[in-house]
């Protein structure tokens, strides 16, 4: 039987010993106490949510999350969402790992050659030292260029890590044409590096958060490897470390949102909102290629966004100017 994708799953589909990735699992119980199995399956196209009632301890014991199994029930759904009803579910081979993995929209190969690009850009000589300290390394140049940039929310795919962290450079590369008084290499510079961390702290298949990850964050690991770099480098100027090493760390912007400290120099601050721009508006994007073309004007609830994202309407006639104003512009009304 050919495999069904994730994104062509319907209500009251009929899955017979179909494989998929295994994302993530959690065994809990049901209001009366039996065992309840909840997972995640996934292949390159999306996820699904998947639950088997009364589950042997054994059955959830087997399956590691990161490989692959074996399904076997029927699609039904839950608070609107398509969820699988498990009544089979064992450990199988993937011999073929790619079908199950998404990827980044872009080649791989064509970001690497812009990547190599942005380093070559890099003039001061401390900074440029510093990059090729770390990236030169082949290993940390394989995890950097193919490792996920999240779990689900942006990014979530093989190369994600390098598409955003390309996606953050243009953009302070475009605020240095604004604001003259950035910083050019610098700001590239912390760009290219300020989720570093995420090689170490997001796991490469199942994309889960690490131990690492867990408990010291990305924001401490890539500031780390960055100190660790440094104190290699003999005669680095000490003025660019405190720099460098800060806007690694505040990033994310506030306390609450897991930076020790806030962005307090000019190229951290827009580091900051770069960051930011790409993955809300990638999470956006993604939230709207999860709903099915025809799901309505809006997207379920976005956690990353506090809100249902707004598709349009589908009901304009093709050609209509019916969600225009006057002189072209959308009309509010």
């Amino acid at each position: 039987m050919a495999r069904t994708p994730v994104a062509q799953l319907r209500l009251n589909m009929t899955l017979k010993k179909q494989p998929f990735l295994l994302r993530d699992k959690i065994v809990t119980t049901t209001r009366v106490g039996n065992p309840m199995l909840r997972v995640t399956l996934a292949d390159r196209t999306g996820t699904v949510a998947g639950v088997m009632f009364d589950v042997p301890a054994h059955v959830a014991d087997s399956l590691a999350v990161g490989s692959g199994v074996e399904v076997t029930g029927k699609v039904g759904e839950f608070r609107e969402q398509l969820q699988v009803s498990l009544e089979r579910i064992v450990p199988a081979d993937l011999p073929n790992l790619d079908e199950f993995l998404p990827t980044a929209r872009r080649p791989i190969e064509e970001m690497q050659a812009e990547l190599d690009a942005r380093l070559a850009d890099i003039t001061q000589p401390d900074l440029a030292r510093l990059l090729a300290s770390i990236l030169g390394d082949e290993d940390t140049y394989q995890a950097y260029t193919h490792a996920p940039a999240a779990k689900v929310n942006h990014h979530a795919c093989i190369g994600g890590l390098l598409e955003h962290t390309l996606a953050v450079a243009r953009i302070v590369l475009t605020a240095c044409d604004l604001y003259p008084e950035l910083d050019h290499d610098l700001v590239l510079t912390v760009a290219l590096l300020h989720d570093l961390g995420k090689i170490r702290a997001y796991d490469p298949v199942s994309f889960q958060l690490t131990e690492e990850g867990i408990l010291w964050t990305h924001l401490y690991m890539g500031a780390s490897a960055v100190e660790h770099a440094i104190d290699a480098l003999p005669g680095f100027s000490q003025e660019l470390r405190l720099r460098v090493v800060h806007a690694i760390l505040s990033h994310h912007g506030r306390l609450e949102h897991g930076s020790p400290v806030v962005p307090s120099t000019l190229e951290a601050i827009v580091l900051h909102y770069a960051d930011n721009l790409d993955g809300d508006a990638r999470g956006a994007i993604d939230q709207m290629a999860r709903m099915p073309v025809d799901g309505g004007a809006f997207t379920d609830r976005s956690m990353m966004h506090d809100t249902r994202i707004y598709r349009g309407s589908a009901d304009w006639p093709e050609g209509s100017d019916a969600n225009e104003g006057s002189a072209g512009q959308p009309s509010l009304w």
